[in-house]
């Protein structure tokens, strides 16, 4: 025996009934089902609605069960620019996720479409660009990264004191540190120890003045910019003893000649 069920058509005010056998197929210009119903979109739901398998949606169909739930496709070589899944917020803007144009490349943009650079870009070797649509990196950024709380490099967490700590050779061609100088030296009342205050300071300490020992660097490291201004004043401490030595060369030359002339 054929088995019937009875479809209630709800068209403004004026209910509608019709049999329709289970293999028979359907054909209706509007179905609405609860409130809101809006003649613009031919299924309207009003209320909650459950899919028990996947809902397809997009201008292509695979059938293939990747996951359960919602499974969105485009064709392969889409001639837009048009998202997979947009966000509106009305009048106002837009951002959406998919492929991008003819590319296996995901893209997380806020904007209209995803013609711009601006986003996220995930490619199929899980390369991520942040405004990079083309990363050949793990990470590859285009632009400022700030890092609230520091930021390691091959090191498991970061050591107390640091905002960036890295486990490895840094490469560089231009350092600039922030530092004080060592023009004090020329002040006029900087007291410039003598050399025989220096020798007996190398003879005790078996290390210049001022400058860290060796156990020390080895236990606390090495401060670049402090090094660079204890190295100057050293240099410029140098100079004096170097002013002074001719001014003392000049003297006793002039004595030698005075001598000559007798």
């Amino acid at each position: 025996m054929k088995k019937w069920f009875l479809l209630f058509c709800i068209a403004g005010s004026m209910p509608a009934m019709a049999q329709l056998g289970v293999n028979d197929t359907l054909h209706i210009r509007s179905l609405s089902v609860g409130a809101n119903i809006n003649s613009a979109f031919p299924l309207n739901v009003g209320t909650k609605a459950r899919f028990s398998d996947q809902a397809h949606f997009g201008d292509w169909y695979d059938d293939t069960p990747y996951g359960f739930g919602i499974q969105i496709a485009r064709p392969a070589n889409t001639g837009d620019t048009r998202f997979h899944l947009s966000f509106v917020r009305a009048g106002q803007w837009v951002a959406g996720l998919g492929f991008l144009q003819s590319s296996n490349t995901f893209a997380i943009q806020n904007y209209g479409n995803n013609s711009v650079s601006t986003g996220i870009f995930i490619t199929s070797a899980s390369n991520v660009g942040i405004n990079n649509r083309t990363p050949t990196t793990t990470l590859d950024v285009s632009g400022t990264v700030r890092a609230e709380t520091g930021m390691v490099v091959n090191m498991a967490s970061l050591p107390t004191g640091y905002a960036l700590a890295v486990n490895g050779t840094i490469g560089s061609t231009k350092v600039k540190v922030t530092q004080t100088w060592a023009d004090f030296v020329f002040a006029p009342g900087y007291k410039l120890p003598s050399l025989a205050e220096v020798e007996a300071h190398i003879k005790e300490n078996h290390k210049l003045p001022d400058i860290p020992s060796e156990k020390q660097i080895a236990a606390e490291g090495l401060d670049v910019g402090e090094m660079q201004k204890l190295q100057m004043q050293k240099i410029e401490e140098l100079t004096l003893y170097i002013i002074d030595l001719k001014k003392q060369l000049e003297a006793q030359q002039k004595e030698i000649e005075a001598l000559k002339a007798k």
